[in-house]
C-alpha cells in the first residue's frame, strides 16, 4: 500500500511515538549538523533515529508528513492523520476510504437541500426508536421526489401524483420528453421513477413500512441521485 522502504517506516513509527508520548509536538524542525539530524522541541531520551532528506520526502510523497523548507538545512514537518493510521495498522491495511461512498449517509456533504431539511432532524430526534424515524424520512423522501418531479417537470396540478405524475413528466408525449430524445432513454426514465413510486412511494403513503437503518439510508442515497438525474433535466 505505501511505496516505503523498512526503515522509512520504521522512523515514522519513531514520530508517531514520541508524539504519543508527549515527548514530540506534531509540528516540528528537523535540523542537519556535522555531527547528524536534530529536532528542535525533542524532550525524550531515546537517541535519535537516522534521519535522510529522502526519507523525509518518501513520507511526505506518501501523504504522511508535511515539509517545507526553513532553511538551507532546515525542514519544518508536521504529522498528517494518516500517519497515524498507517502506524497503527501496521502500513498492511487496504485502503477502504471507498468504504463512505457505499455507507449511506455517511457523508451529507452533497445530500440535496430539501432532503436535509425534510429527513435528517427526524433521524436526529428520533434514536430511541430508529425503524419508525426511518418509516417517516422515507416518506418524507418519496414526497420530496414527486414535489420535484412536478416542479421540473412542470407539472402544476398538486392533485397529479404517483403513477400519473410519472407518465406526465416521461411518456413520449411528457414534459420532459424533448429532453430525453432517444426514445430508449426516456422509457428508462419513465421505468425508474414509476417503479419508484411503485415499490416504495406508494407502500410508504399507505401502511408502516418501518424499514431497517441500512434500508432507509440507502433509499435516501439513492432519491438524492434521483432529484440530481431531475435538476440536471431541469
Amino acid at each position: 500500500m505505501y511505496n516505503l522502504t523498512d526503515s522509512q517506516k520504521e522512523l515514522l513509527r519513531w514520530f508517531v511515538k514520541q508524539v504519543n508520548q508527549k515527548q514530540l509536538s506534531e509540528e516540528f524542525m528537523i535540523g542537519w549538523t556535522f555531527s547528524g539530524p536534530c529536532i528542535s522541541g525533542y524532550s525524550g531520551q531515546e537517541p535519535l533515529p537516522e534521519i535522510k532528506k529522502g526519507a523525509i520526502q518518501a513520507l511526505k510523497a506518501e501523504g504522511l508528513l508535511l515539509s517545507e523548507d526553513i532553511g538551507k538545512n532546515d525542514l519544518r514537518c508536521t504529522l498528517t492523520g494518516k500517519a497515524y493510521k498507517a502506524v497503527n495498522t501496521n502500513f498492511d491495511a487496504p485502503d477502504t476510504s471507498f468504504v463512505e461512498h457505499l455507507t449511506p449517509l455517511a457523508d451529507i456533504t452533497n445530500l440535496d437541500e430539501q432532503l436535509k431539511q425534510r429527513c435528517l432532524p427526524i433521524l436526529g430526534a428520533a434514536s430511541a426508536d430508529p425503524n419508525t424515524s426511518w418509516d417517516t424520512a422515507v416518506n418524507n423522501a418519496c414526497r420530496v421526489l414527486e414535489n420535484r418531479l412536478r416542479d421540473v417537470g412542470g407539472i402544476s396540478d398538486t392533485n397529479c401524483v404517483g403513477l400519473a405524475l410519472v407518465n406526465n413528466v416521461f411518456s413520449n408525449k411528457g414534459t420532459l420528453a424533448s429532453k430525453l430524445p432517444v426514445d430508449a432513454e426516456r422509457q428508462g426514465y419513465r421505468d425508474l421513477y414509476a417503479g419508484i413510486v411503485g415499490a416504495f412511494r406508494n407502500p410508504s403513503a399507505h401502511r408502516f413500512v418501518d424499514p431497517t437503518p441500512e434500508e432507509g439510508g440507502a433509499f435516501i442515497v439513492f432519491v438524492n441521485l434521483l432529484l440530481k438525474k431531475l435538476e440536471d433535466l431541469r
